[in-house]
């Protein structure tokens, strides 16, 4: 489970910290100084994990195998910078902000790539998708909350996440679809056994995965939508709590998954 966590939490951080170029300045440097603390806290926390139960240099089981250390450096690198980042918009550094979120995505983005062998890119691209979903799931319903904070802060910014929001959970319907009906196939026989009510363990979390973590989502993004269109920061804040919630839920699950099953979904 260490691993699942550590995925899980890295990549939430990951993600958190990609929406933050999409969020106007007027947001405040409150918005972005929580932001960047909460990433920070969650790659700490999964670093922390990853090395108190392998090591630095790894030991046997640890994820990427060979590459267990140059991701555990790439990980440090994006910690280090996304603390940098959230000091430096503290002291209004702001010539140096660039400077430090970029590369700090670059790192992560890097780390993402060493966990996957290169004949499973697809772990790759579920990776990614995955982050850009919970990063924009997270930042939405933060930025909801920010409009009772700042009251001049435009529609337009609460407008830009959803749809950010929007093309990740497009993008990880399409990833998740690929990996159950391309060549791989992961986790499809499963699903199919439970489908025809026969008993299949990994098969209940394919379906709990695919319920929870997309079916949910798509369901609520009409009522999203149409609430931020109508200026109903609140209304819509209240329905991304629970798209959250239910991102959250099909996203652990989705590690899960990947690490116990070898199901990269």
């Amino acid at each position: 489970m260490t691993t699942v966590f550590f995925l899980f939490l890295t990549q939430l951080a990951f993600g958190l910290l990609l929406t933050l170029p999409l969020v106007p300045e007027s947001a405040g440097t409150r918005y972005f100084k929580f932001c960047s603390a909460a990433a920070a806290f969650m790659t700490a926390a999964g670093l922390w994990l990853l090395v108190r139960r392998f090591g630095w240099s790894g030991s046997p089981g640890a994820p990427a195998g060979p590459r267990y250390s140059a991701v555990v450096g790439c990980i440090a690198v994006s910690l280090l910078l996304t603390i940098l980042y959230n000091r430096a918009r503290h002291f209004h550094w702001g010539p140096s902000l660039p400077a430090l979120l970029y590369p700090a995505l670059g790192a992560s983005t890097l780390a993402v790539f060493l966990l996957a062998t290169p004949e499973r890119w697809l772990v790759a691209f579920s990776d990614l998708t995955s982050a850009l979903l919970l990063g924009a799931a997270a930042a939405a319903m933060i930025l909801g909350h920010w409009y009772l904070v700042v009251l001049d802060l435009p529609i337009s910014a609460l407008r830009r996440l959803t749809i950010l929001l929007i093309a990740a959970l497009v993008l990880r319907s399409a990833v998740v679809a690929l990996a159950l009906a391309g060549p791989f196939h992961a986790g499809l026989e499963d699903a199919r056994l439970v489908a025809n009510g026969l008993w299949s363990p990994d098969g209940v979390f394919v379906w709990m995965r695919l319920l929870f973590g997309i079916a949910g989502p798509i369901s609520l993004l009409w009522f999203i939508w149409k609430t931020v269109e109508i200026r109903s920061t609140q209304s819509a804040t209240g329905i991304l709590y629970v798209e959250l919630f239910l991102v959250l839920s099909g996203e652990l699950l989705a590690k899960y998954l990947r690490v116990a099953a070898g199901l990269p979904l």
